[in-house]
C-alpha cells in the first residue's frame, strides 16, 4: 500500500495539486484541508472514499482512500484534529489489522504536545495490541525526526513518543515544511514497532505541492486493495456455452419421484447453468481510469517550472520567481476547475 502524507494549508490549489498525485498512491493522510462552509473540498476528483469527523465543523484532518480497502471509521476516535481507521490486510505478509490516523497538533496549544484524543488513541491501541501509524503534523522541533534544533515542545513529545513504545519513520532531514525564509521539519509519522518494520522508503518528495508542505511518501507492505473482478456477458462465447450446457443436462437423472428429487434437480439445473457461464465467460479486472478533467499537458508544464524554480531559490535565496510562478500556477488551477464545472451544469 502507497501512502502519501501532507499539509494542504486549507489551498485550494493544493488540493487539485493532490488528486492529480494521488492516481499513483493508495491513501493519503492529510491535514489542513481546503474547507468550504464547514466541509472538505477539492478532492472529489480522486473518485475514492473521503474519511473524515463529520460531526464538527471545518475539520483539520482526514484520510482520503481508493476504492479497494476493507476499512473502518473509528468514530469514537475520530475529531477535529484527529481522523482515524481500521484497515483490514489482504494478503497475510503482515498484521491482519491495522489503524491510521491522521492528526495535526497546533502549534500555539500550551497543553501538552500529544493531544488528549490522540493519546486515548495510543492508550487503546496498546491496550488491544492494536497496530498504529499517525502520519502528523506536530508544528514542533526535535532532530529525531529531522528538525534543526530542539525546542521544549519537540522535547515534550518526543519523550511521549519514547515512553508509549513508538517509532519515529522519518528518514533524513530534507524539509518538510518550505517557505521564502523558513526550511523546516515539522512533520512526522509515527508507528507500532511491527508495523514500523513493514514501512519501507520513507521520504520526502520533489512533487510541487502548492502547499508550502511537502509531500511525504512511503510503502506499507503486506496490506494491498483487492482486485475487483467482473463477468461482461456480451464477451460470452454462447456457442460453446449452449454445447456444454447441453452436455452436461445429459447427464443429468430424469427420475424425480417425489419433492425431494424435484429440489435436488432444481439445483443441479441452476449450478450446470452457472457453471457453463463461467466457463464460457472470461474474468475481467475492474480498472480504474477516472482522470482528473481539468488537468493538462500546460498545467503539467507550469507544475515542472515551480519545481525548477523551487530548487534555484532553494539554493541562491531568490524566491520572487518562484512565489509569481507559484500563484499562476494557483491561478491557472482554479480557472480549469471552474471551467470544467460550469461546462458539467
Amino acid at each position: 500500500m502507497k501512502v502519501l502524507q501532507v499539509n494542504l494549508h486549507h489551498s485550494r490549489a493544493a488540493s487539485a495539486a493532490l488528486s492529480v498525485v494521488m492516481r499513483d498512491c493508495d491513501v493519503t493522510l492529510i491535514q489542513e484541508p481546503w474547507t468550504y462552509n464547514g466541509e472538505i473540498k477539492g478532492l472529489k476528483e480522486v473518485g475514492g472514499e473521503l474519511i473524515y469527523s463529520r460531526s464538527t465543523p471545518y475539520p483539520r484532518t482526514c484520510i482520503l482512500f481508493k476504492k479497494g480497502f476493507q476499512i473502518l471509521l473509528l468514530m469514537h476516535h475520530c475529531s477535529r484534529d484527529l481522523t482515524a481507521v481500521k484497515i483490514k490486510t489482504s494478503d497475510g505478509r503482515g498484521p491482519r489489522e491495522v489503524i491510521l490516523g491522521s492528526a495535526y497538533l497546533l502549534y500555539d496549544d500550551m497543553e501538552p504536545p500529544a493531544p488528549e484524543e490522540l493519546e486515548r488513541l495510543v492508550t487503546g491501541c496498546r491496550a488491544d495490541g492494536t497496530h498504529l501509524i499517525v502520519g502528523c503534523d506536530v508544528n514542533s522541533h526535535h532532530t529525531s525526526w529531522g528538525s534543526t534544533n530542539i525546542k521544549n515542545r519537540g522535547e515534550s513529545l518526543f519523550n511521549y513518543i519514547m515512553a508509549n513504545g513508538l517509532d519515529i519513520m522519518n528518514r533524513g532531514n530534507k524539509p518538510t515544511f518550505v517557505t521564502s525564509n523558513r526550511q523546516e521539519v515539522i512533520n512526522t509519522t509515527i508507528a507500532t514497532v511491527y508495523v514500523g518494520n513493514c514501512i519501507k522508503d520513507w521520504h520526502v518528495t520533489e512533487e510541487v505541492s502548492c502547499s508550502d508542505h511537502r509531500y511525504i511518501c512511503f510503502t506499507v507492505t503486506g496490506i494491498d486493495r483487492s482486485v475487483e473482478v467482473y463477468r461482461n456477458p456480451h464477451r460470452t462465447n454462447w456457442e460453446s456455452f449452449r454445447t456444454d450446457l447441453l452436455g452436461w443436462l445429459s447427464d443429468m437423472t430424469d427420475k424425480i419421484s417425489n419433492f425431494a428429487d424435484l429440489e435436488i434437480a432444481t439445483k443441479q439445473f441452476q449450478d450446470t447453468i452457472v457453471l457453463a457461464y463461467n466457463e464460457n465467460c472470461p474474468l475481467t479486472v475492474r480498472k480504474n481510469n477516472r482522470n482528473t478533467s481539468w488537468w493538462n499537458q500546460d498545467l503539467a508544464d507550469r507544475r515542472k517550472k515551480v519545481h525548477r524554480l523551487l530548487n534555484l531559490a532553494k539554493k541562491s535565496g531568490n524566491w520572487t520567481d518562484y512565489k509569481r510562478t507559484l500563484n499562476r500556477l494557483q491561478q491557472s488551477t482554479h480557472t480549469g476547475q471552474e471551467r470544467i464545472t460550469e461546462e458539467t451544469l
